[in-house]
């Protein structure tokens, strides 16, 4: 007998495969008594117009478990225009807010100060093909027609002069983007959310023909509750009267954006995490919609605005957190953005529906992964020891003034609920 002869039998036999394991799944019937479809309207005004009032909040509460991966935000956005001009979204529905709260019983979970960019980054660009026309989010507001479409991704439609669309998304919260069911009972959410400027993300480059008036109007969350069995649900409540915790894992992610020039830059940021997972960057041309301008800063094929093709200009990136270097020892640069663009895919952990040309045009991201095991989302880098964390980019030769950079901090946290209330850990 061989040694692999050997090794495979010392493993043993296992009992059934799968295609001949005829046993039912174990019921949960005994758990969930029901699930029914809930809504919740807003607090505030639920019109809402940049010239208005541009604020709605909506709360979530009761008695029943919410399963986070059902919550969708639906509203109708509206051509105000009376005339001809047409409303033209750069992005996704998304993209028309600010700015996103996610607060749970006064505790802030989530604050996003610039949404409309970052679900366009991480909750579409980000997606496989299947995603992006599968995803019931892209409902109403995309069209799934690509023919003269050469990257296959789906068409944003336009909005006719005092037409109105009732569109449906995810939120890309902290706590909406991990699995457990939360308990509203002790842990109430409520959602706050502002409205963006038109030129962040309509298309006004016309201006004797694109709208620059638009509204948003009945806006409400849509969301599954599980309702327990009575015995299951007195033992969770028990179990939290006695003071245990639920604790839930999660991604937080923290913002920080400047304006930039020049070929090289560098910036610093002081902000301390227990476990910083990950720091992407993108940047911003100057004037350009700031929820959907992704630019390459150098001067790789394909960039935006820049014919021009050298091999001695592409833009290069290097983050040092105290006197460790990412990566070590030099920084990452490689003509036509080879490397950049296998780290990008390499962190995502999937294939995204873009292509090289696609990032190098308006889809282009930095992304530096620090976690030491990528299986496990507890290995990432502690900055609570006061180093500096330090972003060097160099040979941007495609940054003009009024450009900017945006880096994206994700880190690993924990939402524990007691009865007490709701704490984050970071």
């Amino acid at each position: 007998m061989s040694a692999l002869e050997a090794q495979i039998a010392a493993s043993g036999e296992a009992p059934l495969t799968t295609a001949l394991d005829f046993t039912l799944p174990a019921s949960s019937t005994a758990i969930v008594d029901r699930k029914q479809h809930c809504r919740a309207y807003p607090t505030s005004a639920s019109t809402l117009t940049y010239n208005g009032t541009r604020t709605v909040r909506i709360r979530l509460g009761g008695d029943d478990f919410v399963d986070p991966t059902s919550v969708r935000l639906m509203f109708t956005l509206e051509n105000l225009d009376q005339g001809t001009k047409t409303l033209k979204p750069l992005g996704g529905p998304w993209c028309c807010w600010a700015q996103v709260f996610e607060r749970s019983g006064g505790v802030e979970i989530t604050n996003l100060p610039q949404y409309g960019r970052f679900h366009e980054q991480f909750g579409w660009k980000h997606l496989t093909r299947l995603e992006q026309f599968g995803e019931p989010a892209i409902t109403g507001f995309h069209s799934s027609v690509v023919a003269s479409d050469k990257n296959f991704q789906p068409s944003v439609l336009d909005i006719p002069s005092g037409g109105k669309i009732q569109v449906m998304t995810k939120l890309y919260t902290s706590l909406l983007s991990q699995s457990k069911y939360l308990p509203l009972r002790y842990m109430p959410i409520e959602y706050e959310f502002f409205l963006a400027a038109p030129e962040d993300w309509l298309d006004l480059s016309d201006a004797d023909h694109n709208s620059n008036a638009y509204a948003v109007s009945d806006v409400q969350i849509l969301y599954d509750a599980s309702v327990l069995d009575s015995a299951v649900q007195d033992s969770f409540y028990s179990s939290l009267l006695r003071n245990a915790v639920l604790s839930m894992p999660i991604l937080n992610v923290y913002q920080v954006v400047q304006p930039v020039s020049g070929s090289t830059f560098s910036f610093t940021t002081t902000r301390a995490f227990s476990r910083l997972a990950q720091l992407w960057i993108s940047y911003r041309a100057p004037n350009a919609a700031r929820a959907t301008s992704f630019i390459c800063p150098g001067t790789l094929p394909g960039c935006a605005g820049n014919t021009h093709v050298s091999n001695t200009a592409t833009p290069s990136f290097r983050l040092a957190i105290g006197p460790h270097n990412w990566p070590n020892p030099q920084p990452t640069s490689v003509f036509n953005g080879s490397e950049l663009f296998y780290q990008f895919q390499k962190t995502l952990g999937h294939v995204p529906n873009i292509n090289r040309q696609m990032f190098q045009d308006n889809c282009f991201t930095v992304v530096f992964d620090l976690r030491k095991n990528v299986q496990d989302i507890t290995s990432c880098l502690s900055t609570r020891t006061g180093d500096l964390c330090r972003i060097d980019c160099f040979n941007m030769s495609n940054l003009q003034a009024g450009a900017e950079i945006y880096l994206t901090m994700v880190s690993f946290g924990i939402v524990a609920c007691r009865e007490s209330g709701v704490s984050l850990l970071t």
